[in-house]
């Protein structure tokens, strides 16, 4: 049986064939004018491993998960369908005001703290393409002021006429009663009939986040309904093309929300960045076989750099109030944190100062060693320069590196200026990237998961993450490093490890404890049950869909919690998905009052204040199939053979070092080799300092240790 997993990256496409127990891996650069040719020049790569020929191997496949950045860079590009928003009468201006937090979400911090250059977001929608309905519902659902259709009529032709090709509908709380938001999808349809080349598709945010917060909620919708058209167009030809080339089964996506499912039921806006939340489950799933307690993701590609958490559930624990690039909006996303620092990152003097990143150079024109037009060095050249990454074994050998146009790049543009040798700006570069994404993991780690860096693994991901793994982990404090066989194409193996997933949320307010009433209420039970089945009749349709019977599907209901007037939401499992009685709000409260506990300690529970119902989750899932990653069948017992030696720059104070290399394939199980040292793989390089001890385990992982003084060991205990 065989499984394809494909991870659409900036820089490159990665893939992992899954095939009797075994996995094979590929690569293949990132065709930004067509991502087609490039998933299918990595399939093709796959399938010349195993012998086959390309439509063998996608005849054959039984699965195909795919992650792409499509609907990213649709975002960064502002490429999204030209749309019109129709709201409530007087909030035509909500969006643009946005929230207080609009001026900082989504910056880097060191942007976020100089608030004197904060600006909001450039709109995603003009403001001349809002137009207010004469309509208005109250927060319980009553019609307060019936819809004038005459009104809305004058208004629809408003927005055709500055040529919108779609219509978000979003009035005040149609998340309680979305009568209004029906009627307008009528009439617009009525007006602009689907028989027509220019009818307008409608986006309801009563369908797609049924939840209050009217901002939140209205950019939800906005998103979804932005990056729709862009991901829909890519992601059909992509499946008519693999149909072509001979495979017959669903294509599924990975989404953010951590699971995949087909097209059919997949919202545009899952696709946002899906490739690191897949990563974060990925890791979870290679945590249970490590035996790793806790563990940081470094997935360092081309482009960015990816961070996440496993352990102690902290994969399954969704971000409350997600941010997409600038915007806050309502969908579970697995928490996982970017910063544009990559392999491509690009070098350069601001002031006199050396800077790197955020910006990339990308697969085209890429950096300057790759020959392809870019001039500016880049985090890669500085690989280069300083030997870590041989330019004739780069992906093997199948892709040749200019070191001289490495070298030529980072001398004229950064160690000339600084008055340095190229050897030293390299290492600088080295030093800076390396700093940033070291700090990034110890500020989430410590500030934001209440995390120890020192009692964490770090799963070194991404063709550069191992190149970079010891560096990163010095800043970080973190001192035992992890990488995997397929490490660098981490993203297209997680692919294959998540479940067919469906989440549904809807917003629900209820008191559960109320002292003044004499503790824990039972007389909006009915209520909460009600809106449950709600939610499992949408699972049932969509799994339906999917091919799946209902005994099939693992369901599982949560509760978002808060004290009463308070903000800090915690998602909580109820007993059963439906409230029996006084004992199962007792226990979700207890619950409730336990996790409040952990995350925010015990002198932070305040129960006496009131606790409060806000939403109710719906989870649906089917278990999938996993990709093996069987134990090693070599163990040697010998000294592992050295494949040659390299002069490679250590740092000012120890210069060019004759470094010894091994080829990462042919270490054995038990192999044991002390730092300074490299070992090269196909796709990636084990960077291994003076002060790091190298091992190869069981099932061919890497271990990598930093070796501590007595008094330093003591600290950690």
């Amino acid at each position: 049986m065989i499984a394809i997993g494909i991870d659409v990256g900036g820089t490159f496409t990665d893939v992992v064939l899954s095939r009797d127990g075994g996995i094979v891996t590929a690569k293949a650069e990132t065709t930004h004018y067509d991502l087609k040719a490039g998933v299918f020049n990595a399939i093709r790569s796959a399938a010349d491993q195993i012998n086959a020929e390309l439509n063998e191997v996608l005849s054959a496949a039984s699965a195909i998960v795919y992650s792409t950045t499509v609907g990213t860079n649709a975002l960064i590009e502002r490429r999204g369908t030209r749309l019109g928003v129709i709201t409530t009468h007087g909030f035509e201006d909500a969006i643009m005001v946005g929230r207080s937090s609009n001026w900082a979400d989504g910056l880097p911090p060191q942007a976020k703290y100089d608030r004197g250059r904060g600006r909001r977001p450039l709109p995603i929608i003009p403001r001349d393409n809002i137009v207010g309905a004469l309509e208005r519902i109250d927060n319980l659902g009553q019609v307060l002021m019936p819809l004038n259709e005459t009104h809305l009529h004058t208004k629809i032709q408003e927005l055709v006429d500055r040529g919108v090709r779609g219509i978000v509908v979003v009035t005040l709380n149609s998340f309680v009663n979305s009568i209004h938001e029906r009627r307008i999808a009528e009439i617009i349809r009525s007006d602009y009939p689907e028989c027509y080349l220019g009818h307008l598709p409608v986006y309801l945010s009563s369908d797609i986040s049924p939840q209050m917060d009217e901002y939140r909620r209205a950019m939800t919708v906005i998103l979804d309904a932005y990056l729709r058209e862009v991901s829909e167009d890519h992601l059909l030809r992509m499946v008519e093309d693999l149909r072509e080339g001979g495979y017959r089964r669903p294509v599924f996506v990975a989404k953010n929300t951590g699971g995949i499912s087909s097209l059919s039921r997949t919202q545009a806006l899952h696709l946002y960045g899906s490739g690191p939340a897949a990563a974060v489950m990925g890791a979870a799933f290679l945590r249970n076989l490590t035996g790793c307690d806790s563990a940081v993701i470094a997935d360092m590609g081309g482009t960015s750099f990816d961070v996440g958490l496993v352990g102690a559930g902290a994969e399954t624990t969704y971000e409350q109030n997600p941010i997409i690039d600038r915007f806050r909006v309502q969908i579970p996303i697995v928490p996982h944190w970017s910063i544009g620092a990559g392999g491509g990152s690009i070098a350069g003097l601001e002031n006199g100062v050396l800077k790197v990143g955020p910006q990339s150079a990308g697969s085209n024109p890429g950096p300057a060693c790759y020959a392809m037009g870019g001039e500016n060095p880049t985090v890669t050249d500085a690989d280069v320069v300083l030997g870590f990454v041989n330019p004739e074994y780069f992906l093997g050998g199948a892709f040749r590196l200019d070191p001289e146009r490495a070298h030529d790049a980072i001398k004229r543009k950064v160690a000339d200026p600084l008055g340095l040798s190229t050897a030293e700006a390299a290492w600088n570069i080295k030093r800076i990237i390396d700093g940033i994404m070291g700090q990034e993991i110890y500020r989430l780690s410590v500030y934001r998961l209440g995390q120890d860096p020192r009692t964490l693994t770090m799963f070194a991901m991404g063709g550069a993450g191992p190149v970079h793994a010891t560096g990163l982990a010095d800043f970080a404090d973190i001192r035992r490093i992890l990488t995997f066989p397929f490490s660098s194409v981490f993203g297209a193996f997680s692919t294959l490890t998540l479940d067919l997933f469906q989440s549904y949320e809807k917003t629900l307010v209820a008191t559960l404890y109320a002292r003044e009433h004499g503790g824990h209420k039972i007389d909006g039970i009915e209520r909460i049950n009600q809106e449950m089945r709600g939610l499992i009749d949408l699972a049932r349709r969509d799994m339906s869909e999917e091919g799946f019977e209902m005994e099939s599907v693992q369901l599982k209901g949560e509760a978002m919690l808060c004290y009463r007037n308070q903000r800090q939401t915690l998602q909580v499992p109820m007993p059963g998905l439906t409230l029996a009685g006084h004992a199962d709000v007792k226990q979700l409260c207890d619950a409730f009052n336990t996790a409040y506990a952990a995350r925010y300690g015990e002198g932070a529970v305040f129960k006496e204040v009131g606790i409060e119902l806000l939403a109710l989750r719906l989870i649906a899932s089917v278990p999938t199939a996993k990709p093996s990653v069987a134990h090693s069948t070599k163990r040697s017992s010998a000294p592992a053979e050295r494949k040659g030696t390299r002069k490679v720059f250590w740092g000012p104070a120890l210069g060019f070092v004759d470094t010894p290399v091994y080829d990462r394939e042919a270490l054995s199980e038990g192999s044991q080799l002390e730092g300074p040292v490299l070992c090269e793989g196909k796709d990636t390089v084990l960077v291994v300092p003076a002060g790091w001890d190298l091992r190869i385990g069981v099932r061919d992982l890497a271990w990598i240790d930093k070796r501590l003084s007595p008094a330093a060991a003591g600290s950690t205990q």
